[in-house]
């Protein structure tokens, strides 16, 4: 009689109990550690685990104008807001003058 465990099997079976909403909160949370630990690139055998599992690099796309927009984005968020407070500063001035005539 054979039992086939390999490395994949085995993970794949943990990742199953971790998704299994049956199982009990404290089995799914000690695969989830199990699995993050075993998948974490600060594993010192990471390379080793990801051509065991199979796992290619990801391609990592850079967008060059990203930061840029969203700095230009914050500077626009701070304008508006700036803008919109001296709005309502400028109605509650209006109010109060209002309020000091004594007719």
């Amino acid at each position: 009689m054979s039992f086939p465990v390999t490395y994949q099997n085995t993970m794949t079976e943990v990742a199953t109990l971790a998704m299994d909403r049956q199982e009990p909160g404290y089995v799914r949370v000690r695969a989830l550690v199990a699995l993050v630990r075993e998948l974490s690139p600060l594993n010192q055998r990471c390379a080793e685990v990801k051509r065991e599992l199979g796992i290619g690099e990801a391609e990592v796309y850079v967008d060059a104008g990203v930061e840029s927009r969203a700095y230009m984005q914050g500077v626009r968020d701070g304008i508006a807001s700036v803008q919109c407070d001296c709005a309502r500063q400028d109605d509650d001035d209006e109010l109060g003058d209002e309020d000091d005539d004594p007719l």
